[in-house]
């Protein structure tokens, strides 16, 4: 390019940010001639991080910055062209790229040109997610060859390059419209140049910091305001001479040099190896092709100038991160001043750790920085606003940040924070919300799914719900028998049968029909759930309105809708859903945002021409794409420790800069293998052309930024060892390069490579994480130094909660017990002290049931039981009608012909034993009786079931189980301590006695009162301390023969892979805390005597004498 006699193009050259902000600030308060007061000086930036940064320096330097205009270089390339060049309309961004390239790939015209036939093949097939993908990835390439090649579009659009599918695509999308690669070329025409028309609406002065990586057709439209007024380029550089001409080792090698790894090339080692693209663009400038400044101006700031303390001062002047930016900034290829002995481990400036995973990084990293913190060599002291905690990839560590940087103001361990790059929904439930929402048509409505989305904030306060009415909202549907599916229809839909059973309309027909009725009579073939509390009707109304509105939308989601009806469609949506704006502001926000992503949906398609139909499938995959994206614009300083991660020109000058996540293969990345963007295929070739961006070339020159912008600290952490197996993990080749660098500073560099890094402990707690040996690692977490100290211990087992029993209860409140209360401690006596005696009540066993409606029925639980009941009653009272609809209708069983295979099984199973009790029977009823009876002051009363006049009646279809046995035997002996002297008739597997009668005989009321004492006793003494019983293994103790007693309760107690064992209960591995009752004679021989004190009593109407106690039994 000739040189413009009238262009005032000055270039500012320094290392320092500082200094160059200083330059800045001392032009801008100029004032430009014939410009307006009040007219706002414009200032071009590579990030929004750099406006803030630029304003607090600034305004702590004069007291005030304001009136400045920052843009991004694209800003001011599009003011200029729209200022100068017709065409706005044309000019589309990457959002409108791909709605045009989109278009194309679903014309099938297009596609049918023989140049298109490997895209017809791969867009083949049902797939809608296809086109839509690869318009993305196909409108991001075009976007790189309007900034890097031009020319390449232009001589597509004029036919060149026929059989191109690339070059197709773009003429068809290209063709008559004024796009900006055309647009560029047309201004360049116009105004570049000596002699040429000045171009209109650019400012008389304008000012451009630290704006490298941009493309040269970028550049030369930023030359053409120099010929307006005066532009000011300042650009950071981490090395005082020009390095334009730097030839890096691979280049050096394809060259036939004769010693490329030899001295003789004086090449600094980390400028060879991280400054390719930074070179690029210093040539770009040198070469005077693009640009010609009109004068340079360096303003370097020497760092061998520092006089502040040295290392042996008390101060940090000379330390390893210092001299090596000193040899990179004077372009030294060998260590410069003295070499050191060893690694100083009181030199915090380079600092490499390796962990095991994320959360250790971030804990490693926590109590570093409260080392440097409160480090006194720090001049002016260290504060958190000064650090900067980068990585490629930020988002694996944000679910770990609040854990170990989230302390509470004030603790001694919490350090402010803040999070730069989340997205501006990140953590917003309403977000979440709409791409559930979004997924309606593909939902199965799962009970769980469903509930858990009516339950977010935004909705149920929307809809008056709170969180109680949710847990109980919950219950009754799960077991009124709602599992998935709206309806028949629905289920369908998803290729199953269709059947409305286990669906919403099956559970809610029956809640509401219980309601309307009261009475549990089916009505046309609907079971009523009659248990619905009556003000609970309430909240099942404002479900039943919410799961109106998903319905509906769950099909008019599902349907082909253009983008502007896909606006005006989810808008209806949220106000359907949201009537009112949400009460909190986050909320607010949230609800604002959407709505303007959604406008944004309509608009970009509108701008770009389309108008066809879209399928939900391409809706969901846009928005869930567009919520989660990172806004990489958000602000690093915010007044705590700025997390982000690494984006290029993201260069400011923390004193700490700190690097996570710096693994062999993430960083840096590797430049993709030569497909869609031609322009990667270009870069090793010879067509490669000056400043083209190669990836893996970008994030090494983005790491030497940041390495040159550290002013005190530089610490990269990395994933150095295999958490499962330990097994040793390298580290990013930059971080070997580092450290192979600063290896050369000691007199014995590979001692020093060896012993750089930091390798930590898996856990906090482990010894090694509290030094051991190594002062560089330590921790500031008081609560693992105890378990770290008891590692290096002998191990024991954990000590008894106390010695000596607990006091004895008070009188008043064992004066009255009830017979549910008896049965429930002898069933679970470590339960029942936890809760009873110490107050703890553990938490409940909830079944954790599937959105799936029951394909078997359950060989336990009440299911089983129910149907069991059924048949017996079907049985008694003669009902010949068929009974597997009606248990079908109330969810007990599943539906369909497995559902009546598995009902005929479970009748056959039980109809023997409700046979034998309806032959024993000879036609008497069964009622209930209340019985009291006093035992030692103590009123023992409940209400047995089920009594005849010749015995009270128990069924099992099956065999009978230690818990089985305690319930009937209770009932047994407090009718007959109350003077009912009947007989216990048990129908049940008796084995070869068949399913019964087995018949207990009555007992004398003196000899149940007796049985009955010995109980309560026994409960009293466990209510003081814990009592060794336990009902399965006790039944199997008092079953077993006496030589086999112990073996057979051991395997009971302990279980198998394959079966369950008793001690594996919440509540006996809280209470006994490792101890085994069956690992000494002593605790045996007391679980023994309790388990026939129990069994003689309730089997037997026997009593052995419960308050006898073993030695050692405690």
């Amino acid at each position: 390019m000739m040189s413009d006699p009238g262009s005032d193009f000055r270039l500012y050259h320094s290392n320092s940010l500082d200094v160059l902000a200083a330059l800045l600030a001392r032009n801008v308060r100029a004032p430009v001639a014939g410009q307006p007061l009040l007219a706002p000086e414009v200032v071009l930036i590579p990030q929004v991080a750099m406006r803030r940064w630029l304003q607090a320096t600034l305004a702590a330097e004069y007291g005030v910055a304001a009136n400045l205009e920052f843009l991004t270089p694209g800003e001011f390339v599009a003011r200029a062209l729209n200022a100068n060049v017709p065409g706005e309309r044309d000019d589309l961004d990457a959002a409108g790229l791909h709605w045009k390239v989109y278009q194309a790939l679903r014309d099938p015209a297009l596609l049918a040109q023989p140049p298109m036939r490997a895209l017809q093949s791969y867009l083949a097939g049902s797939d809608a997610l296809k086109p839509w993908a690869l318009a993305g990835e196909l409108a991001s390439v075009f976007e790189k060859y309007q900034a890097w090649r031009r020319d390449w579009l232009l001589r597509w659009e004029a036919g060149a390059d026929p059989a191109d599918p690339q070059a197709i695509l773009w003429r068809s999308i290209a063709a008559g419209h004024d796009y900006r690669a055309r647009r560029i070329q047309a201004y360049l025409d116009r105004f570049e140049g000596a002699g040429q028309p000045l171009p209109q609406g650019l400012p008389p002065r304008m000012s451009a910091f630290a704006t490298l990586n941009i493309s040269p057709d970028v550049l030369r439209v930023m030359a053409t305001q120099a010929r307006v007024g005066e532009l000011n380029f300042y650009m950071p550089t981490p090395v005082q001479s020009y390095w334009g001409d730097l030839q890096t080792l691979a280049e050096r090698l394809r060259s036939g040099a004769p010693d490329p790894f030899g001295e003789a090339a004086g090449e600094n080692r980390l400028l060879e190896a991280w400054g390719a693209a930074g070179r690029d663009f210093m040539a770009v400038l040198g070469s005077y092709e693009v640009v010609h400044p009109a004068g340079e101006i360096a303003a370097y700031s020497d760092p061998e100038d520092d006089t502040r303390p040295t290392l042996a001062e008390g101060g940090l002047s000379d330390s390893l991160l210092h001299r090596l930016q000193r040899d990179l900034f004077h372009r030294r290829a060998l260590p410069s001043g003295e070499l050191r002995d060893g690694l100083r481990s009181d030199d915090p400036s380079l600092q490499v750790h390796a962990c095991h995973t994320r959360l250790r990084e971030l804990q490693v990293l926590h109590d570093q920085l409260r080392s440097l913190l409160q480090d006194p060599r720090f001049d002016p002291p260290l504060q958190a606003r000064e650090i900067a905690v980068l990585a490629p990839d930020i988002d694996p560590y944000v679910p770990y940040l609040e854990a170990v940087f989230g302390g509470r103001g004030g603790e001694d361990e919490h350090i402010p924070y803040a999070l730069a790059d989340s997205s501006p929904l990140a953590g917003e439930p309403l977000a979440d919300v709409f791409v559930h929402l979004l997924g309606l048509p593909v939902s199965r409505f799962g009970l769980n799914e469903v509930l858990d989305l009516l339950a977010s904030a935004p909705l149920a306060e929307a809809a008056g719900l709170e969180a109680v009415d949710f847990d109980r909202l919950h219950g009754w549907l799960q077991q009124a028998g709602a599992r998935w599916g709206l309806d028949a229809k629905h289920r369908n839909q998803h290729q199953a049968p269709a059947d409305d059973a286990y669906t919403w309309q099956f559970a809610l027909d029956r809640l509401v029909l219980g309601h309307a009725t009261g009475s549990e009579a089916d009505l046309a073939g609907v079971a009523p759930w009659i248990e619905l509390e009556g003000g609970a009707l309430d909240a099942l109304d404002r479900l039943l309105r919410l799961l109106r509105v998903l319905a509906v939308y769950q099909r008019r989601l599902g349907e082909l809708l253009t983008p502007a009806q896909w606006r005006q469609r989810l808008l209806s949506l949220l106000d359907a859903l949201l009537p009112t704006a949400p009460s909190s502001p986050n909320s607010q926000r949230a609800l604002e945002r959407l709505r303007k992503l959604l406008n944004q949906f309509a608009d970009d398609a509108a701008k770009a021409g389309f108008t066809d139909g879209v399928p939900p499938e391409v809706v969901r995959a846009h928005f869930a794409g567009a919520l989660g994206e990172a806004d990489t614009r958000a602000p690093l300083l915010t007044g705590g420790i700025s997390f982000g991660r690494m984006v290029p020109m993201r260069l400011l000058p923390f004193r700490v800069i700190c690097v996570l996540g710096l693994n062999d293969g993430d960083f840096p990345r590797r430049d993709p293998a030569a497909g869609l963007n031609q322009l990667t295929a270009e870069l090793d070739t010879p067509r490669r052309r000056p400043g083209d961006r190669s990836t893996r070339e970008d994030d090494r020159f983005l790491f030497l930024q940041l390495f040159a912008a550290a002013q005190e600290v530089f610490y990269l952490s990395y994933l150095g060892a295999d958490p499962r197996d330990g097994s040793a993990r390298e580290p990013s080749v930059l971080v070997s390069e580092l450290i192979d660098a600063a290896a050369a500073y000691h007199l014995d560099p590979p001692a020093a490579v060896r012993d750089f890094t930091v390798r930590h402990a898996l856990q906090p707690f482990s010894p090694a994480a509290f030094g051991d040996g190594d002062p560089r690692r330590f921790s500031y977490r008081r609560q693992w130094h105890p378990a770290a100290g008891r590692l290096t211990g002998a191990r024991g087992g954990l000590q008894p909660w106390f010695d000596a029993a607990l006091p004895p209860l008070d009188d008043a409140v064992e004066d009255d017990v009830a017979l549910d209360t008896l049965r429930r401690f002898l069933c679970d006596p470590a339960g029942q002290f936890l809760a009873q005696s110490l107050g703890l009540r553990l938490a409940d066993d909830v079944e954790e049931v599937d959105d799936l409606e029951p394909l078997v029925l359950s060989s336990r639980g009440p299911e089983k039981r129910s149907v069991q009941a059924a048949v017996v009653r079907a049985t008694l009272s003669g009902d010949t009608e068929p009974l597997y609809p009606r248990l079908r209708a109330r969810g007990l069983l599943p539906s369909g012909p497995l559902g009546e295979r598995q009902f005929e099984v479970e009748q056959l199973k039980t109809r023997p034993y409700a046979s034998a009790l309806l032959g024993w029977m000879r036609g008497e009823p069964l009622e209930s009786r209340r019985y009291e009876v006093e035992i030692d002051g103590v009123r023992l009363h409940g209400r047995v079931a089920d009594r005849h006049p010749d015995g009270l009646v128990r069924l099992r279809a099956g065999t009978l189980n230690g818990t089985a046995v305690i319930r009937q035997g209770l009932d047994w002996l407090l009718a007959n301590a109350a003077g009912d002297a009947l007989p216990l008739v048990q129908f049940h597997d008796g084995g070869d006695a068949g399913p019964g009668p087995h018949v207990l005989p009555a007992l004398s009321a003196p000899a149940a009162r007796a049985a009955l004492r010995a109980l309560l006793q026994l409960r009293q003494r466990g209510l003081r301390e814990p009592l060794r019983f336990a009902p399965y293994t006790g039944w199997v103790l008092y079953n077993a023969p006496a030589e086999k007693q112990r073996s057979e309760g051991w395997k009971q107690w302990h279980g198998s892979d394959r079966s369950w064992g008793e001690s594996s209960s919440d509540a006996w591995q809280l209470l006994l805390r490792g101890a085994d009752p069956f690992a000494t004679d002593a605790g045996y021989a007391d679980l023994l005597r309790n388990s026939q004190v129990v069994f003689s009593a309730v089997r037997e109407g026997r009593t052995l004498g419960a308050d006898a106690r073993q030695e050692g039994s405690t």
